[in-house]
């Protein structure tokens, strides 16, 4: 089985459509998102999940026994109506098998059990035109991925192309 196949469990996400995966990590050093353990939330699966601080980012224990744990890493990405928005780095595992897909992440006002939360989404490789896949250093794997070859691609990609959805708290509520 894809280790992409996993993102929907392990993230709480249930539309898999449109994903950016990787082979292999592409952020070198993560930014923690706060001191403690950060509730990582989406709209369309609560509750939130846990995530506790571990080496450059966090891990997320397993629910189901015999799944590995969810690895996250994230670096600032840019500001949208006032607010940081994250690129996180979740890394998939399926035992020997390893991919890492990429979603976003911003802070809320609110916390879940003392730990700031933090909304999550995925942003969709389907809202890339395929005939700028070059310009952003994508490669269409499916009908429903894209594999990031260029991490400063995808950056680009996200800042020009999700900035009025970024700065859109209705966004954010929906399911990405």
């Amino acid at each position: 089985m894809k280790p992409h196949v996993y993102v929907i469990p392990l993230l709480a996400l249930s539309v898999l459509s449109g994903c950016f995966m990787s082979a292999e990590p592409r952020i070198k050093t993560g930014v923690m998102l706060a001191r403690g353990p950060v509730a990582f939330c989406t709209p369309d699966e609560p509750p939130c999940k846990i995530g506790y601080p571990s080496g450059d980012g966090y891990v997320i224990p397993s629910e189901e026994e015999g799944e590995e744990d969810l690895h996250l890493r994230f670096e600032a990405l840019t500001e949208a109506a006032g607010v940081p928005v994250y690129l996180g780095e979740a890394e998939l595992g399926d035992g020997d098998d390893t991919a890492w897909s990429y979603i976003v992440a911003r802070p809320t006002s609110a916390s879940v059990d003392g730990a700031p939360r933090y909304e999550i989404a995925m942003p969709s490789c389907s809202d890339l035109d395929k005939a700028r896949d070059d310009q952003f250093g994508m490669v269409r794997t499916d009908a429903y991925s894209c594999t990031v070859t260029d991490l400063a691609g995808l950056r680009e990609f996200l800042i020009t192309d999700y900035a009025e959805k970024f700065a859109d708290p209705a966004w954010w509520s929906e399911e990405n």
